[in-house]
């Protein structure tokens, strides 16, 4: 799972993907035009500690709630920024990946490809960051083996980072894949904010 994961995310970061509180998303206003992403209003946040160690970025706790044990995460390089992978420890449990966009790219990529390239596009917040949920299928979950959610958080004005979630039947998780990735895009957000 972790293989397929780590792939997807690197397919949708290159092609353009850049990718509320942990629950119900909640609906912002986009730049003008509805081309862009909103204004940046936040105070600015920064992973620059966290660009050698992107995997510290969660706690073994936090990992343990959500089926993720045994694994310490998998540390990968990608164009846009580093990238840490974890594998659920039961084959159909969640899989995780949070990914760093180093290169400026923040959330501009993902308005920039017409929303019909998207299966999926939800702009939303995350602890009151601008972000967005997005998939390349439509309706998200329910009609593919895997399901998957990419939620990617602004915290400056071309700074972003991305959680992807892969889950599979017979996982709750597959019906709605964006409640876990938002829950965990949150944590890193809470992470950054208390400055590593």
């Amino acid at each position: 799972m972790r293989r397929r994961l780590l792939c997807f995310t690197f397919v949708l970061v290159v092609s353009g993907c850049s990718q509320v509180m942990a629950g119900q998303p909640t609906e912002v206003v986009s730049g003008p035009g509805g081309s862009g992403p909103p204004p940046f209003t936040q105070p600015v946040l920064s992973y620059d500690k966290f660009v050698s160690r992107p995997c510290d970025l969660l706690s073994r706790e936090q990992l343990a709630s959500i089926g993720i044990i045994t694994d310490p995460g998998k540390v990968s390089a990608y164009p846009l920024g580093p990238n840490c992978a974890w594998e659920a420890d039961k084959s159909m449990d969640t899989g995780i990946a949070v990914t760093l966009f180093v290169n400026g790219a923040g959330l501009v990529p993902a308005y920039q490809r017409q929303r019909s390239d998207w299966g999926y596009f939800a702009e939303i917040t995350i602890g009151g960051y601008p972000a967005i949920n997005t998939d390349n299928k439509t309706p998200i979950g329910t009609t593919t083996p895997e399901a998957t959610c990419f939620t990617t958080v602004g915290i400056a004005p071309l700074v972003a980072y991305q959680v992807a979630v892969s889950a599979h039947r017979p996982n709750a998780d597959y019906e709605q894949p964006c409640k876990p990735a938002d829950k965990v895009a949150l944590w890193v957000l809470e992470k950054l904010k208390a400055g590593g």
